[in-house]
């Protein structure tokens, strides 16, 4: 069974085998989330080739079916990505993968993989992911556009997002008891006068009732 989880790849290793299409698109998306990126390929993207010439990515031009190539680089990764067109090779990444402990995300084959990359989109600091895992893309990116639009038109929920940031910043800087803090979170939710403040987005009334409330408590 799958969990859905949102991880930090800042550092993080990550193998892409494959150096077309895809492979560019997840070795682009990793790359910029600050992961040190390799590619294994017999041809690479002129994406690709722009990004290695800048020291951004790693090319290692080779044959996927090679499973010395493989394993010596899957050992290195975090993640691997399966993005070829040879079943063969998917097919030893996958079984190394495996063997070595590591997750793996293969774009090929929805029922092998590991890990599932979504569609993803962002407003106002709320981050949506959307996936069938693999029953239709199609489905998945329309279902995050209808999500992303209606959050976008719900102007108390985007005027409580910004109070509720302004808040919990102050909070934390003022409760340093984490219970005490989660406590309060679930008061303020429960609070209609606090409400009343977030849904009209009046950020300095929510504050200054806020910490009249922590004021009351010490």
């Amino acid at each position: 069974m799958k969990v859905p989880l949102f991880m930090e790849f800042e550092g993080r290793n990550v193998l892409v085998i494959g150096g077309g299409g895809v492979g560019t698109r997840r070795a682009v998306k990793f790359l910029m989330a600050g992961a040190n990126v390799r590619v294994i390929g017999l041809e690479f993207s002129n994406d690709l080739v722009r990004y290695a010439e800048q020291g951004k990515v790693v090319l290692i031009k080779g044959d996927a079916r090679d499973p010395g190539l493989l394993r010596s680089n899957i050992e290195w990764a975090d993640l691997v990505v399966i993005a070829t067109n040879d079943p063969i090779a998917n097919e030893n990444a996958r079984r190394i993968a495996r063997d070595l402990k590591k997750f793996f995300n293969d774009a090929t084959n929805a029922e092998e993989t590991e890990v599932v990359v979504p569609f993803e989109g962002e407003i106002n600091g709320i981050r949506i992911a959307v996936t069938t895992e693999g029953l239709s893309g199609v489905v998945a990116r329309r279902a995050l556009d209808e999500i992303l639009h209606i959050l976008k038109d719900d102007e108390e929920l985007m005027n409580m997002a910004r109070v509720w940031y302004a808040v919990k910043s102050r909070i934390k800087e003022s409760v340093k008891d984490v219970k005490a803090r989660l406590r309060l979170y679930m008061e303020l939710d429960n609070d209609e006068k606090f409400n009343e403040l977030a849904r009209k987005g009046l950020i300095d009334e929510a504050l200054d009732y806020v910490l009249h409330k922590i004021e009351n408590k010490t």
